[in-house]
């Protein structure tokens, strides 16, 4: 079974290490760190939570 989890930018259902559908982060797992980018993402966590609310290209 694969595991599913929240996307910490937008909270929609993602599959762990996949690029959410919605908002296009890549999640690292259960465990992202806010301060520095992670895997193929250019923005931090932190970041990418910010342009998604503000309604800009999460990168």
């Amino acid at each position: 079974m694969i595991k599913q989890i929240d996307c910490p930018v937008c909270g929609h259902n993602v599959e762990v290490f996949d690029i959410c559908d919605h908002c296009g982060w890549q999640n690292s797992g259960l465990f992202e760190d806010e301060k520095s980018p992670q895997g193929p993402n250019k923005m931090t966590l932190k970041e990418a939570k910010e342009a998604y609310e503000n309604g800009e290209k999460v990168l």
